[in-house]
C-alpha cells in the first residue's frame, strides 16, 4: 500500500470516528458513562497520529497532501457542527449575546437572568445558557462577532458552529501560507487541521478560541512583513477575542525603539477604541472576568495544578513572574530571522499553558495552531500538551473528577517543558539570553 493510500484511507477513518464522536455526544453521554467517548476520542488521536506522521515525514506531499488535509479537516468538523453541543455550552451565550447587542442593549449591562432581557428569553438558546446570573465575560470584538452571526442567522446554535467552521478552515489555510512563507512545507498543518482537540473544540463546540487564533497568526504574518502598527491592531483584536492571546506580544518585539513603540501603541489604541461604546457601564465593562478569577480560583492561586511547587505564595504571582522573566527573555534575544518568530510565540502559549494549567481544554487551541511551527526542543512540550489536552474534559466531566487527568496533562507538560528547558541550556554556559533561540530552532 502506498503512503498516499494509506493517508487517504486515515482521513477517511478520521472523519467517520468525527460522525462517531457526534453519535456518542449527540446523546449527552459526557458525565455519565464515559468509556464510548475516551474510547472514539483515542482512536481518533491514534488515526491522527499516523496520518500526520507520514505526512510530515514527506511520504505524502504536494497539491495532493494539501487537498486532502483541508478535506478532511473540512468534513470532520462538518460532521460535528451539525449537531447541539453538550460538552461546553459556551455557544448558546454567544447567541444570547449577538441577540441582546442586536436589541440595542449593551451586552455588559444585564446578566441574561435579569428581568429586564425577559423579552428576549425563547425555550431553545435561553434554558441553555451557563451562569445566568452573570454578564457576558467576551470582550468587544467577540460581541461584534456575534452580533455579526446573529443578523446572518438570528438564534441558531448551530450556524454559529457551522461559520467559526468555516472561519477555522481560513485558519488552516493561513496556517500554510504562513508555513511557506517561514520556509516548511504547508502540508504540516496537518497537526492542527487533524488534532481532535481542534475537531472537537470548533466542530462541536464552537469555540471562539479559533477566531483569535487565526488572528494571531495573521499578526504573526504582518510581523513579518515589517508592518508594526497593522501587527499590533490584529494582536489587539486577538486579545479582544479571548483575553489571553495578549501572551503572544513579546515575540512581536524587535528591541527596535520605533518600531516597538508603534506597535505597542497601535495595540492599546485598539482596545481602548473597542471598549469605548461599552463604558456607559463603567468598570462592569469588565463582565463576568472578576467573578470568573475568584470562581476558578485563579487570584488566590489555589485552583493552579502546580502550586504545590511554591507553597506560602500565591501561585498567581508565580506565573505572571515566570511569564515575565521569559518575556524579558524574548525581548533581549531578538530573532535573528523572521522565521524563528511563530516559534516564539508557541513557546510563550506553551508556557502559559503549562504554569496556568488552565481547566478547559479549549484554552490549548492558540498553542495547537502554532504547533507545526515547533522545532528543537519546543518540540517536546508542545506535542505532550497538544496531546494531552482532551485528558481533561475526564477530570470536567466524571461525576468523581479523577485526579489522573491532570497528573497526565500537567504533570506531563511541565516535566517535558523542564526538560526542554535543560536541553536548551545545555551548553549555552548559561547565556540565558539565548534559551529562546535555542527552543525555536
Amino acid at each position: 500500500m502506498s503512503a498516499r493510500t494509506a493517508t487517504v484511507g486515515l482521513g477517511a477513518l478520521l472523519v467517520l470516528l468525527a460522525v462517531a464522536l457526534g453519535l456518542v455526544l449527540r446523546k449527552d453521554a459526557v458525565g455519565d458513562d464515559l468509556l464510548p467517548l475516551v474510547a472514539v476520542v483515542v482512536a481518533a488521536f491514534g488515526v491522527y497520529a499516523l496520518g500526520a506522521l507520514l505526512v510530515v515525514r514527506g511520504r505524502v506531499r504536494g497539491r495532493f497532501a494539501v487537498g486532502l488535509v483541508l478535506g478532511v479537516a473540512l468534513a470532520a468538523r462538518l460532521a460535528l457542527a451539525v449537531h447541539e453541543p453538550t460538552v461546553s455550552r459556551d455557544a448558546y451565550r454567544y447567541v444570547w449575546d449577538g441577540r441582546v447587542a442586536a436589541a440595542g442593549i449593551n451586552p455588559y449591562r444585564h446578566p441574561p437572568g435579569d428581568p429586564a432581557l425577559a423579552a428576549l428569553r425563547d425555550e431553545e438558546v435561553y434554558p441553555s445558557i451557563d451562569r445566568k446570573g452573570a454578564p457576558t465575560i467576551y470582550p468587544p470584538a467577540a460581541q461584534g462577532l456575534f452580533r455579526l452571526l446573529h443578523e446572518l442567522r438570528p438564534g441558531s446554535v448551530v450556524a454559529v458552529k457551522l461559520a467559526l467552521v468555516l472561519v477555522d478552515l481560513l485558519a488552516v489555510c493561513l496556517l500554510m501560507l504562513a508555513l511557506r512563507r517561514f520556509g516548511l512545507h504547508p502540508e504540516r498543518a496537518i497537526l492542527y487541521a487533524w488534532h481532535p482537540l481542534a475537531i472537537v473544540e470548533i466542530g462541536h463546540s464552537g469555540h471562539v478560541d479559533g477566531v483569535a487564533a487565526l488572528l494571531v497568526l495573521g499578526a504573526v504574518l504582518l510581523f513579518a512583513r515589517a508592518r508594526p502598527v497593522a501587527t499590533g491592531v490584529v494582536l489587539a483584536a486577538a486579545t479582544l477575542v479571548k483575553l489571553y492571546a495578549v501572551v503572544a506580544l513579546p515575540a512581536l518585539l524587535w528591541r527596535d525603539r520605533v518600531r516597538d513603540l508603534r506597535l505597542v501603541l497601535a495595540f492599546a489604541a485598539t482596545v481602548v477604541l473597542a471598549y469605548l461604546p461599552f463604558l456607559g457601564v463603567g468598570t462592569r465593562v469588565l463582565g463576568y472576568l472578576p467573578g470568573y478569577v475568584e470562581e476558578e480560583g485563579l487570584a488566590s492561586g489555589e485552583r493552579f495544578y502546580l502550586s504545590p511547587l511554591a507553597p506560602g505564595v500565591p501561585f498567581s504571582a508565580v506565573v505572571v513572574a515566570a511569564m515575565a522573566v521569559l518575556a524579558l527573555v524574548l525581548w533581549r534575544s531578538a530573532p535573528a530571522r523572521g522565521a524563528d518568530v511563530p516559534s516564539r510565540v508557541l513557546l510563550l502559549l506553551v508556557a502559559l499553558l503549562v504554569l496556568a494549567t488552565p481547566a478547559y481544554p479549549w484554552y490549548g487551541l492558540l498553542a495547537l495552531l502554532f504547533l507545526p511551527f515547533a522545532r528543537g526542543a519546543l518540540v517536546l512540550p508542545a506535542t505532550v500538551s497538544a496531546a494531552t489536552a482532551l485528558l481533561l474534559y475526564v477530570n470536567l466531566k466524571s461525576p468523581d473528577e479523577p485526579a489522573w487527568p491532570l497528573h497526565v496533562a500537567y504533570g506531563a507538560s511541565a516535566a517535558a517543558l523542564a526538560l526542554a528547558a535543560l536541553w536548551a541550556l545545555r551548553g549555552l554556559g548559561g547565556r540565558t539570553p539565548r534559551l529562546a533561540r535555542e527552543a525555536a530552532r
